[in-house]
């Protein structure tokens, strides 16, 4: 089995946990009605089989605090990191701002090895409705692949946000497999 270590970093209330929770089929109905802010690291894991061997992998969700008092447990955080999902509730204006600062913050604490084809931009959405096309990202965000997922409170409701985010994580998941066998390679060479 191949582990994979992917961290969802971003501000507080983006939804990062009930994502994770979400995907590996841990959220309660009563979920999302109380925020309940993250202290540190809360660990998912979903077992997946991944590509066209059928790899199975265990993907390690790593739903990393939002509270910038928790900025100091970054370093540890992106150790061994092999994927990067930045999460961020696209219904408050102030997150986007807030989201490249993160992003920042986790490259300046050791994420230089990760490529930024292996760094994904999820927005969630947490009620039902037409989803923004735009994104004001600018720099270094622009260039990375966006994904808005929605998902109402009731999980539920939210199966088809759940169904979009798990295939953009296996295709995170397969892009960091193809790069470590592309890294095999070259160390056989």
């Amino acid at each position: 089995m191949i582990d994979v270590k992917i961290c969802l970093i971003g501000p507080s209330m983006a939804g990062k946990t009930y994502l994770s929770k979400l995907l590996a089929e841990t959220a309660s109905s009563q979920e999302n009605s109380l925020y309940e802010p993250t202290a540190g690291c809360r660990i998912q894991e979903l077992d997946r089989k991944i590509g066209q061997y059928n790899d199975r992998v265990n993907v390690q969700l790593w739903d990393c605090a939002g509270d910038p008092k928790h900025q100091s447990c970054l370093p540890a955080l992106a150790r061994d990191v092999n994927g990067l999902i930045l999460c961020y509730n696209c219904e408050r204006d102030d997150q986007e701002a807030e989201l490249e600062k993160w992003y920042q913050a986790f490259a300046n604490a050791g994420m230089g090895n990760l490529v930024t084809s292996l760094v994904r931009v999820m927005a969630i959405k947490l009620t039902p409705g037409q989803t923004r096309q735009e994104f004001g990202m600018q720099g270094k965000m622009k260039k990375l692949q966006h994904t808005t997922v929605v998902l109402p409170p009731h999980p539920p409701d939210a199966k088809e946000g759940a169904r979009i985010a798990l295939q953009e994580i296996d295709a995170l998941t397969e892009a960091i497999i193809a790069r470590r066998k592309e890294k095999e390679q070259q160390g056989d060479e």
